[in-house]
């Protein structure tokens, strides 16, 4: 039988090493703790950055020989400005890019402008704000095999087509063409109220040295759109 201060003896030593042990832990307690909160934020931050790099819509585009075309669009820095992904699996050479910081998709044609008896796929965007500048992401199909980009001219200054110019456009598919619609705006029009009536352009493709380009064939003033 331990004397009882043998016992209080021992059980002061027991305590002096629970608390030395105690001490020894802690700080490596505190550095799991922290590390397991650090891994516990990334995670959140990570899952965070994935919810946001879903797309908004993924949509898959058949054209008249049967062959799909997938777009996908993502807003990773904001609702103005998209990412815009393209991709094919059943062409002979599957294609897939990645267009960044582009203007919101508003509208997507397949159509055969060119009347080559192969569909092209028109992605036609618009620019946030009070402007909504329009203009086409486009992509021609090179006999099923590939795809190839779609030129689309820029307004250049001093364009009569472009007089009055101030964006909402409209883009549509009439016949095998392609129509862009826009208000004509004149001296002391405000945003919201143009007075020039509506310019009507008319676009068809044509192949050219390095690419497939979109020219105007027409243009011409209306009163109503």
């Amino acid at each position: 039988m331990v004397p009882p201060k043998a016992a209080g003896q021992y059980t002061l030593k027991a305590n002096e090493m629970g608390l030395a042990e105690h001490k020894r832990i802690g700080p490596l307690s505190v550095i799991v703790l922290a590390f397991a909160m650090s891994v516990a934020a990334f995670s959140l931050i990570s899952c965070t950055h994935a919810e946001h790099a879903q797309p908004d819509a993924v949509k898959v585009y058949k054209t008249k020989t049967g062959k799909s075309i997938t777009i996908s669009e993502t807003h990773p820095v904001g609702q103005s400005l998209s990412t815009i992904e393209i991709s094919t699996r059943d062409l002979a050479h599957h294609f897939r890019e990645i267009y960044e910081d582009r203007d919101p998709i508003s509208d997507v044609f397949v159509a055969d402008i060119d009347g080559n008896g192969f569909d092209e796929i028109y992605i036609i965007t618009t620019s946030a704000g009070s402007g909504s500048y329009g203009t086409v992401l486009g992509l021609a199909s090179n006999k099923d095999k590939s795809l190839s980009i779609i030129h689309f001219p820029e307004i250049q200054d001093g364009d009569v087509n472009f007089e009055g110019y101030m964006g909402h456009d409209t883009f549509r598919i009439e016949g095998q063409k392609l129509v862009r619609l826009f208000p004509i705006y004149t001296q002391g029009d405000t945003n919201i109220k143009p007075t020039g009536g509506i310019r009507k352009l008319v676009y068809g493709l044509y192949p050219g040295e390095a690419m497939w380009q979109l020219k105007i064939e027409k243009s011409e003033p209306l009163n109503n759109p």
